[in-house]
């Protein structure tokens, strides 16, 4: 299936490395970015979403910005994915789907409602099965063929409380790693970064978790900005009895984004 393509301006800011328009202006225009291996030196170049993108300066070796986020909660919560079988819902241009792999999972079914977004190079690759075209709620009630080992959870536009319920009806009982995105939680835009905005959804999401019977065993901040420049922060979600201490996980993320608050971009290494 071909890919839709987007302006250049636009797709970089679609995946993170540039919060608008004009701050990918400059470096596009001085040949730093490189689309399919060729410089593209014009933000209003029509470029396939799935394109292999390459910024100079930029640890660009997973898929998206969305890889290194994983990668830190992958370290950060002791999980092993090697051999396992995983759903990745909100896969998009495949950042999740790409850090799982790299990290030794078996196979990833990478789940959107968009299409041609996967990276070229994971929509060949053997492990991965493309559902494109797809609600999670599409799959519940017996809509994979395998048994899932775990969760990983990247959505836009939908309240991880009312998500994480339609999933493990499609899952059954697994751990997810999901991403919290505060602005779909209820956050107003202009507390994006502020503190006390951040610990008030982060507080709510959690004890809503909690309420509804999921287990939430840990939370750490993103590594990264995330879009529009709010602040993210990625929870370990289990559907199993215990007692969950929501001001100890409160108390955590806020040390954890004293300790390593977040950047715009993956600084090459």
């Amino acid at each position: 299936m071909t890919a839709r393509k987007k302006r250049l301006d636009e797709l970089l800011v679609d995946l993170g490395y540039y919060r608008n328009a004009a701050d990918a202006l400059g470096p596009v225009m001085a040949g730093e970015v490189r689309v399919n291996g060729s410089p593209c030196t014009k933000v209003g170049q029509r470029v396939p979403e799935n394109a292999d993108i390459r910024i100079k300066g930029m640890d660009t070796r997973y898929a998206s910005r969305g890889g290194y986020k994983l990668e830190r909660a992958l370290s950060c919560f002791g999980i092993d994915v090697t051999g396992k079988v995983v759903l990745d819902a909100g896969a998009s241009t495949g950042g999740f789907t790409d850090c799982l792999l790299q990290h030794g999972a078996a196979k990833v079914y990478a789940v959107d409602v968009g299409y041609g977004q996967l990276r070229g190079r994971l929509a060949a690759d053997t492990r991965v099965v493309a559902l494109e075209r797809t609600n999670i709620s599409d799959l519940a009630g017996g809509g994979l063929p395998e048994a899932m080992d775990l969760c990983t959870v990247d959505l836009s536009y939908l309240s991880l409380v009312k998500a994480v319920p339609i999933l493990y009806e499609v899952v059954g009982d697994v751990e997810m790693i999901c991403l919290v995105k505060p602005l779909y939680e209820g956050l107003a835009e202009e507390r994006k970064d502020d503190i006390a905005g951040i610990a008030e959804i982060a507080g709510a999401v959690l004890r809503r978790l909690a309420e509804d019977g999921y287990r939430v065993l840990d939370v750490i901040v993103s590594p990264l900005i995330g879009g529009r420049g709010a602040v993210e922060f990625l929870v370990r979600i289990a559907r199993r009895p215990g007692a969950v201490d929501v001001d100890t996980l409160l108390a955590k993320l806020q040390r954890d984004r004293e300790d390593h608050p977040p950047v715009p971009i993956p600084i090459s290494r």
